[in-house]
């Protein structure tokens, strides 16, 4: 199957285009502007199926209109081909479509809390249309808390467990279902045609929920490191926000709201169409703090 991956340069695309080069498929990675948006032209008029990861987050100096481009205006170019030529699309988004909620499931309403998640939100519209989430050919997946060998987004978290001493907002930090990156891409050779996922709407998440102070602790195991977590009030957290450029560069109103506030999806759609996560969290975090050392990130 030909097969067009966008956003193939960044961690989880481009685990994704390897998978299916594995798995037989001809595939294709797309091209990047300067602004992160798909180049005209670039998708392949014969390209049967299109795998949207491209994806523009948010954070300090981040304009919105580059966070439109990647997370809007990407996936209304590929509705537009696909719309003249019929290939089908698998569309990876985020649970934040519906906010910060635990057992957010696929029928929340949509309640995006940042500007990420609000253009995120628009790119799932604009492909889903008017119809109904479960018509095809659009699959659309909300990966969460997706981590793995290759991802620097969250290496700052690892690296602090593997320091020995690691902060958590409140007594216990937040309750997330971390998703090891293999099962992503399990999930979308699982929505290819034929595929159990082939056509809908899908929470995508691992198979444990746990704590922010849990994963910490799982990873300093990992290298052998006994990880003292220390509890900090939310209420001296909101007064260093306050401080605005003095504030430390670590701490945002989002990371604050993301590792303090309960939040993860229900996978039960998912698992009623026949598809299980495979990697628990002791075993993901293996994979990836194994590759953080490797590549030199840990002391």
């Amino acid at each position: 199957m030909r097969i067009f991956v966008t956003g193939a340069g960044g961690f989880i695309g481009s685990r994704i285009a390897s998978r299916l080069r594995n798995a037989g498929h001809e595939v294709v990675t797309h091209s990047r502007s300067l602004n992160g948006d798909l180049v005209p032209g670039s998708i392949p008029l014969d390209a049967e199926v299109i795998v949207n990861s491209a994806g523009r987050l948010g954070g300090r100096g981040v304009p919105l209109e580059e966070m439109e481009k990647s997370n809007a205006g990407i996936p209304a170019m590929i509705a537009d081909h696909c719309g003249r030529t019929g290939a089908r699309v698998i569309h990876l988004s985020t649970p934040g479509v519906t906010g910060l909620i635990p057992e957010a499931s696929e029928d929340s309403p949509y309640a995006p809390w940042g500007d990420y998640e609000r253009t995120k939100t628009l790119g799932e519209r604009i492909l889903l249309g008017e119809g109904s989430p479960d018509s095809e050919p659009v699959t659309v997946l909300r990966p969460d808390f997706v981590y793995g060998p290759g991802d620097r987004h969250k290496l700052p978290l690892f690296r602090k467990a593997a320091g020995g001493l690691f902060p958590l907002i409140g007594r216990r930090g937040a309750r997330i279902r971390p998703t090891f990156v293999e099962d992503v891409c399990s999930a979308v050779e699982a929505s290819l045609p034929g595929g159990r996922l082939s056509g809908g709407l899908y929470n995508i998440g691992g198979p444990d929920i746990v704590t922010v102070g849990d994963l910490a602790l799982q990873a300093g195991e990992c290298v052998g490191r006994r990880v003292l977590l220390l509890p900090v009030p939310r209420v001296a957290l909101r007064l260093l926000l306050l401080l605005g450029p003095l504030c430390p560069p670590s701490l945002s109103q989002s990371r604050l709201r993301l590792l303090g506030e309960d939040h993860y999806v229900s996978i039960d759609r998912a698992c009623a169409a026949g598809f299980q996560p495979e990697w628990p969290v002791p075993d993901g975090v293996a994979k990836t703090m194994e590759w953080y050392r490797n590549e030199g990130y840990l002391r």
